[in-house]
């Protein structure tokens, strides 16, 4: 430890074997009655935060927190109100003030502190409070130091870029900022999110503040209207934000952008990850075609995240940086050797690991392995028990393993809040279906989270989670991208992604940095000073840099562009670009469709913007390649709609198909063979453009037979879910027999993941080719085709959710012409008349 003294040192590693010791027997791995601090150790401690508290290292305050949760965690109750103005005052001192509601009950519920002993501290308290307050109209909020940092580097620079560690409140800086420049002069800001889950969690948040400061004349949506309001927030994945960018720019002038878990943008060479280049496009068409007043970018423990400002604007950026989290994060592993099991703690603080040995260790069993059996899961479910009164997340390799982990511990599982668990086992069997496994998990107070949760169920069971009714819950990666989880524990068994070890096939994992950023998650923010991980499985996880320890806090420092995949397979794409070569496949196809995509927009500008990413082709190639894309049929409007798409490929479907019967869409969703239409073009597709088809869809079977059903499947729920039919619904009419809960997840998955999404992306060009408008894709995207539904789904109202309140709260009003004052109006009113999981969602979208 550098900065703090020998005796130092010893004061907090006692306070941390204290932590280590009480820890292990709440968790019933060894017998020992709970240690409290005596008079002694407390002076210590008071004296090591006094001494740190006014050091402004960041290793010097982390210590000072540390040392602050471990003495108020195991101080008797005699004690606390001597330390709670101590500690006050040296939390303020640090620039942690927000974190004082976790000593004083009163300044928790009140605003106002219990009565200081000292008038010194009290004004020493006050003054210190004064540098971190911010005032928004009449309204004044507390700030940390790094959130006031934030705040001011807004107002002065054009380009923020912020790192900080999970729990430190960025997020809230900026929600402040945003709010208060609305009630000044901007009109147009934009915030872009990695998942559908974050952009409930920001629209939501963002909602709340504009109410809270009567702000009506502002729009909160989470897709880009046609009409754009006069005052705006958009809260946009990337995918929907790039498509402001197709032949109209809808994002000429904006007043503010945020890009939140930016840390996404470094794999925007990898062939697989779509998502990436969609932020990085993005960026680069904001840098090339918008003026923006603000731009900040923001991820986790970011190395030199200033930089990224520069590497993707060309222009100077403030950095705004942290490494001190308000909250303290203490990570447990257990582990095997010579036959003994131990518990060992981690401590960023800590220099080496404290190591304990278990007493008790018949419950332990499923080291080593990756098979998620019942010897592995009466192990989880031990520990489960022994932290039941907690909130806890339990990281799932999969989807899958994630349901099946959640359904063992339901059976041992007992939920306390009876008439709410009831409530919410209810609401899912109506409006999911009777037999989905959840409705059973949640009465037992359990639930799992993933990528194939239907929408509005997952955003009840995060309201569940948050609110303390639901208190375990089995999850995948879905809940590691900047979701605001409030766990005090997270489980976790061993970093990889899968349950079974595959040959010739490579078997992902969880780097450090990833793994890190999910131990960022426990903690309660304002709510708990400590957050555990409980890693079950030491021997899992590997150092993977020199000067690394395990488990550390690690940091990531960004690489953009597509230079280093460029050079890998430079001789073959300058081949293929030079020679005007058909490429229909291989590992750099997504880089030709690119660099040709660039060439056809941006014509002689290219050569700049090519360099600009990594791409190194001469300009007479260039040229050459403008002349050859000039020779294509296909109309240029369709090359602009569908920037990943190469234009060689374009031109076949424009030749091959336009003019084909057998290949066309439905003009209408209602359109009796709309089905017919869907299959037989999604067929085609699959013939002559199979990459695409196995990017979008995925092909699951050589057999022609299986393939044309699975084609059916697909656009059968597409028909269904365009023509506003609830999930529920759709999910009767399958009539599922065995294993109807795996059934409704891999039907969700498939209408999340290929109806949503991968259908309308492979059957785009020929919608963008056809002379009439057709607006079928975009109405089996959203499962909407109503001006009702849209508008609800646009304001964050999850897509069943909204369908079911325009059927019925709503289903007197003007379906063609409605009035949305009067939908604001019905829907307020809707408060006690329906389920409070429903109202819980129209709350959260702001209306």
């Amino acid at each position: 430890m550098t900065n703090i003294s020998r005796s130092q040192r010893e004061i907090v590693n006692n306070l941390l074997k204290i932590e280590h010791k009480n820890y292990a027997a709440t968790l019933g791995l060894i017998d020992t009655p709970t240690i409290h601090l005596e008079r002694k150790e407390l002076a210590e401690a008071i004296s090591v935060v006094d001494r740190l508290s006014r050091n402004d290292q960041e290793f010097a305050k982390r210590v000072a927190i540390l040392t602050i949760a471990l003495s108020w965690e195991y101080s008797n109750k005699d004690y606390k109100d001597s330390l709670r103005e101590i500690f006050i005052t040296a939390l303020t001192r640090m620039g942690i003030a927000p974190s004082t509601v976790l000593v004083d009950e009163n300044y928790k519920n009140e605003g106002i502190y219990s009565p200081f002993s000292s008038y010194i501290n009290k004004l020493s308290v006050i003054a210190n409070q004064l540098k971190y307050e911010v005032n928004i109209n009449d309204k004044t909020y507390l700030l940390t130091d790094f959130q006031k940092s934030v705040w001011d580097s807004i107002d002065t620079n054009k380009i923020v870029c912020i790192s900080a560690p999970t729990s430190a409140g960025k997020s809230f800086s900026i929600y402040l900022k945003i709010i208060q420049k609305l009630t000044q002069e901007y009109k147009k800001i934009v915030y872009v999110v990695p998942t559908i889950s974050l952009v409930n969690q920001v629209t939501t948040e963002l909602s709340n503040l504009v109410k809270e400061f009567n702000l009506n004349d502002t729009e909160i949506f989470t897709h880009i209207q046609e009409v754009q309001p006069e005052k705006y927030i958009y809260v946009l994945t990337q995918e929907r934000a790039i498509s402001g960018f197709s032949e109209e720019a809808h994002f000429e002038n904006l007043d503010m952008l945020v890009v939140d878990e930016v840390q996404n943008i470094e794999r925007v060479a990898n062939d697989g990850d779509q998502r990436s280049k969609i932020l990085y496009d993005f960026l680069k068409e904001i840098k090339h075609q918008t003026n923006t007043k603000r731009i900040i970018l923001s991820g986790p423990r970011l190395k030199n995240v200033g930089n990224l400002g520069f590497d993707i604007f060309n222009e100077v950026s403030y950095e705004a940086e942290t490494k001190v989290p308000p909250v303290v994060n203490i990570t447990y592993s257990v582990s095997k050797f010579n036959g003994e099991f131990y518990f060992n703690q981690y401590s960023d603080i800590a220099e080496e690991p404290n190591s304990i040995v278990i007493q008790h260790n018949e419950q332990i069993k499923g080291l080593g392995g990756t098979q998620y059996n019942d010897n592995f899961h009466s192990y989880l479910d031990f520990i489960l028990g022994r932290i039941s009164n907690k909130s806890n997340l339990i990281f799932s390799p999969t989807a899958n393993q994630a349901r099946k982990t959640a359904i063992y511990l339901s059976n041992n599982a007992h939920a306390k809040n009876r008439e709410q668990v009831e409530s919410l086992a209810e609401y899912i069997a109506e409006f999911v279906h009777k037999d989905y496994d959840l409705v059973r998990l949640v009465r037992q107070g359990v639930a799992y989270h993933t990528g194939k949760l239907p929408l509005h169920i997952r955003s009840a069971i995060e309201d569940s989670f948050s609110n303390g009714i639901i208190n375990n819950i089995v999850c995948t990666t879905t809940l590691m991208q900047g979701v605001n989880f409030p766990a005090s524990n997270i489980i976790v068994r061993n970093p990889y992604l899968f349950t079974k070890r595959m040959k010739n096939r490579e078997n992902v994992k969880l780097s450090n940095y990833e793994f890190s950023n999910l131990r960022g998650r426990a903690g309660r923010l304002l709510k708990e000073f400590i957050g555990r991980t409980i890693v079950l499985d030491e021997s899992s996880f590997e150092i993977e840099q020199e000067n690394e320890t395990l488990f550390e806090h690690t940091e990531k420092e960004l690489s953009t562009g597509y230079g280093e995949y460029y050079e890998k397979f430079k001789e073959n794409i300058d081949n293929s670009i030079e020679n005007d070569s058909f490429v229909e496949d291989g590992k750099e196809k997504h880089l030709i469709t690119y660099i040709r995509q660039t060439i056809y927009r941006h014509r002689e500008n290219s050569y700049s913007r090519l360099q600009e990413v990594g791409i190194n082709i001469s300009k007479e190639q260039i040229q050459k390649n403008i002349e050859t894309l000039d020779s294509l049929n296909v109309p240029s409007g369709v090359i602009y709609k569908n920037r990943y798409w190469d234009p060689y490929d374009l031109d076949i479907i424009y030749n091959e198909l336009r003019s084909n019967e057998i290949c066309k869409l439905p003009a209408n969703i209602w359109d009796r063979g709309a089905l017919d239409y869907l299959k037989s073009a999604t067929i085609t597709f699959s013939q002559i453009m199979p990459y695409y088809f196995n990017k979008f869809i995925s092909n699951p079977t050589k057999d022609s037979e299986q393939l044309d059903k699975y084609i059916w499947s697909i656009c059968k729920y597409a028909t269904d879910w365009g023509r506003e039919n609830l999930l529920r619904d759709i999910l009767r009419e399958r009539n599922f027999a065995n294993d109807a809960s795996d059934q409704i997840d891999k039907a969700v998955q498939t209408i999340s993941s290929k109806v949503c999404f991968g259908l309308p992306m492979l059957l785009k060009p020929l919608s963008d080719m056809s002379e009439d408008e057709n607006s079928i894709l975009s109405i089996i995207e959203n499962g909407a085709y109503s001006k009702i539904t849209k508008y609800l789904i646009a304001k964050g109202i999850p897509r069943d959710t909204a369908i079911y309140i325009k059927q019925t709260a709503l289903a007197d009003i003007d379906q063609e012409d409605p009035d949305y004052r009067q939908i604001q109006k019905k829907i307020s009113d809707l408060r006690g008349h329906i389920s409070p999981w429903i109202f819980s969602q129209i709350e959260s979208a702001g209306m």
